[in-house]
């Protein structure tokens, strides 16, 4: 029952009941996984079986350049699912490494039993459609930054987000700033030296954590 209490608390799943839930686990084919932070949940190359469901921690999907400089492309929190896009494609190897960022829980469900749930609930089959349509997107939009934003105009345009999400011009970054580089895919000291440059612009201040973003001061 922990599987399907789980499961009943994602949104993709909540329009199935405990109680039915838990007949399909009675098929087989879900399993519930813990990972330690830093664990390599999967490695660039192999092929995706299952749809996972993130119950707990986070994750991330990564790159890490001759250099060295890791680029996270996607990070994962609880209630989000990954291998939606792979699961049914004829092409389904991870192009990039899982790694768990904080210790977590996922529930691995393979691609007869997603075929059984689709079948069930016209509801689950529109959003995990949904869900498939919108990584696609948010994958083309993360393409078109990579090739024509710099780290100064990517670094904004992530502020600015943020100053919309926390309704002010003082943010707090919920992550370090080496994290922020992954995020971004620069290295901390690139990330570290356009702060400084954007600071000694009068473009923002910060301490910590804390920015405080003087751009609109300045238009």
């Amino acid at each position: 029952m922990e599987i399907a209490r789980s499961l009943s608390k994602v949104a993709l799943f909540q329009c199935f009941s405990e109680e039915e839930l838990s007949q399909f686990l009675k098929e087989g084919g879900m399993k519930l996984m813990h990972y330690a932070k830093n664990q390599l949940v999967a490695l660039q190359g192999d092929a995706c079986t299952s749809l996972d469901v993130i119950v707990e921690g986070r994750l991330s999907l990564q790159s890490i350049d001759e250099q060295g400089t890791v680029f996270k492309a996607r990070v994962l929190e609880a209630g989000e699912i990954w291998g939606a896009t792979l699961l049914f494609s004829r092409y389904n190897q991870y192009p990039l490494q899982v790694v768990c960022d904080r210790a977590c829980s996922v529930i691995r469900i393979k691609r007869s039993v997603v075929l059984s749930l689709c079948s069930a609930k016209p509801d689950f089959l529109v959003g995990l459609l949904q869900i498939i349509s919108d990584r696609t997107y948010e994958l083309g939009l993360t393409v078109t930054k990579l090739n024509e934003q710099t780290l100064r105009q990517s670094l904004l345009d992530y502020l600015s987000r943020l100053s919309l999400q926390q309704g002010s011009d003082i943010v707090t970054l919920p992550m370090s700033k080496t994290e922020l580089a992954h995020r971004l895919g620069y290295a901390r000291t690139s990330l570290s030296r356009e702060l400084a440059l954007l600071r000694n612009e009068e473009l923002l201040s910060f301490n910590g954590r804390q920015v405080h973003l003087h751009i609109s001061s300045k238009s």
